[in-house]
This record gives structure tokens, C-alpha cells and sequence, in this order.
């Protein structure tokens, strides 16, 4: 009972800690709350507690890199609920649509996070496309759409490379575990997508891929959930770093593509140039091993 007890504390405290915003949902504040909670989904279809999850979090700030090991050279908390950057807020969601209780949240969110689930900033995933998209992969629950046309973008990634210095301390904390290789990336334009918006399944995971750049060992720069609404309306809901926005929100898909179009494609625009969206098909992932046991 009390180590059962302090798996839910690793997960309860930091949301009593440090959110302030009175609207924050109750469900969080006792465990017996969440556990409820978690059971009441258990019988809903994947999407119905994506959706469900994914909104409980709408408006809250937008936070860099917020969710780390609770100690060591990342102390910042394990479990993060009151902030989110686009990969915490997508992991938090699943890790909470895939489980039946409390423990298994953090157990998913290692699982999600780390090589091999050992939570250590040594063995954190690091990029998308050579650490953590396969990683994943593997866990069963994430496989690639089909949607065509689609384009790649490639480059070779690696230790020592001429990376700015914030990508070259995570690379030396990472040792022998840093990412290493040619990472490819295929993708749909934006054009495509637009145009072939209906033919997207939901729930999809969607990352935003963007082009090369010196210095920047990411092709892929953003991520967020592709939801289709009880109305019928798709949607896309993320974290924000743009700025003006800054929060999690949620954006009629069609809307949030031109708008990539719009603030991120044109000639006179000097941010980043954003080709499109790799697309990734969501699905309930089979037994845990040690759940299996």
C-alpha cells in the first residue's frame, strides 16, 4: 500500500504545487479522483479518451522542455500538469489514454521517454526522427500513414557535429546512447493535405516537419494530435509556441494548415520553412510486458 501510495504522489504533487488556474480540473487533486477517472475511460474507444484527455489541458501555458527525471542534470518533475511544450503534452495524453490506473501513467511516460524505459537523462530520446518515432514505433501503438503524394527529407546526424551549443550538451550528456545515423523523414506538403484533408483517419498523430538547417540536427519540430470532434469538425490540438498564443489550444486542421502556409512559407518571411506534416495512425498498443505477466 505505500509504495502504491508514492507512485501516486509522483504523479499528484507537482499539479498541487504549481498550477494556480481555479479551472484546472479536480480530477487530478486525489488519487482515488484519477483512478476513477481512468476506469470510466477504460471502456471508451482510443480517440473518445484521447479527446477527452487532450482536453483537459486546453488553455494551459505553453513551458520549454518542462517534464524531466526529478533529479540529476534535468530535475525538473517526472509528471508535469500545469505546463506542457508539444512533445510532454502529447506523451502525458497517451501515456493517460493508455492506462487503467494511476501507476501506469509514469510506467508509460518511461516507456514513451527513455531507451528501454530506464529513466535517466543518459538514455532520454533525443530527436524525433532517429530516437523517439522509432522508439515508439516499437511499442506498438504508433505505425505510418500511406497518404499520398509524399516527399523525404534527409540529413546525417551525429556526434561532433558542428551542432549549436545547445544541441551539442545534450549530445555529450547522451554518450554512447546520442543519436546517430541518417535521419529521413517522409512527409505530406502542406498543399496535400489540404486538399486531401478528409482522407486523414483519426486519431493521428502529426509532426511538422521542417527544412534543414545549420547548426539544427531536427527535421521534425512540432507535433500534435488530428482529432475529429463530436460535430464532425477535425481539429488539431497542441501546444503553442507561437508567439501571441503560448498555451495548448485547439485549431480546425484546415485553419492551422494555412496558417502554416501563410506565416511560414512565404518568401518574405524569415521563420523557418515548415514542408508539411509526417502522419502517424494511433492505435490501442498491445499488453505491456510487464503488465502480461
Amino acid at each position: 500500500m505505500v509504495a502504491w501510495l508514492l507512485l501516486f504522489l509522483e504523479f499528484l504533487v507537482p499539479w498541487n504545487r504549481i498550477c494556480p488556474r481555479p479551472d484546472q480540473p479536480r480530477i487530478f487533486h486525489e488519487p482515488h479522483h484519477l483512478a476513477a477517472g481512468l476506469t470510466a475511460q477504460a471502456a471508451r474507444s482510443l480517440e473518445e479518451r484521447i479527446s477527452y484527455w487532450s482536453g483537459m489541458f486546453l488553455g494551459a501555458p505553453y513551458a520549454v522542455d518542462p517534464m524531466g527525471e526529478g533529479a540529476g542534470p534535468d530535475p525538473d518533475p517526472v509528471v508535469e500538469l500545469c505546463s506542457f511544450d508539444c512533445e510532454t503534452y502529447v506523451e502525458l495524453v497517451l501515456a493517460l489514454a493508455f492506462s487503467r490506473t494511476p501507476p501506469e501513467v509514469t510506467t508509460w511516460l518511461d516507456r514513451m521517454r527513455y531507451l528501454h524505459g530506464r529513466r535517466d537523462m543518459s538514455t532520454r530520446y533525443y530527436t524525433m526522427a532517429l530516437h523517439w518515432i522509432p522508439g515508439n514505433e516499437k511499442l506498438g501503438y504508433l505505425s505510418p500513414l500511406g497518404l499520398r503524394p509524399y516527399a523525404t527529407v534527409s540529413r546525417p546526424v551525429f556526434p561532433g557535429g558542428r551542432w549549436w551549443p545547445v544541441h551539442r550538451e545534450r549530445f555529450a550528456l547522451l554518450g554512447e546512447n546520442a543519436p546517430s545515423g541518417l535521419a529521413q523523414v517522409r512527409y505530406n506538403p502542406i498543399h496535400v493535405l489540404l486538399e486531401q484533408e478528409a482522407r486523414i483517419p483519426t486519431p493521428t498523430l502529426a509532426f511538422l516537419v521542417g527544412a534543414r538547417q545549420i547548426g539544427n540536427p531536427f527535421l521534425i519540430t512540432h507535433m500534435g494530435f488530428i482529432l475529429t470532434r463530436a460535430d464532425g469538425r477535425r481539429v488539431f490540438r497542441h501546444a503553442s509556441r507561437t508567439p501571441g498564443r503560448l498555451k495548448v489550444e485547439e485549431r480546425e486542421l484546415s485553419d492551422y494548415l494555412r496558417s502554416l502556409r501563410r506565416h511560414f512559407n512565404e518568401p518574405a518571411n524569415p521563420r523557418r520553412y515548415v514542408l508539411g506534416m509526417s502522419l502517424y495512425r494511433l492505435q490501442d498498443p498491445p499488453p505491456a510486458p510487464e503488465a502480461a505477466r
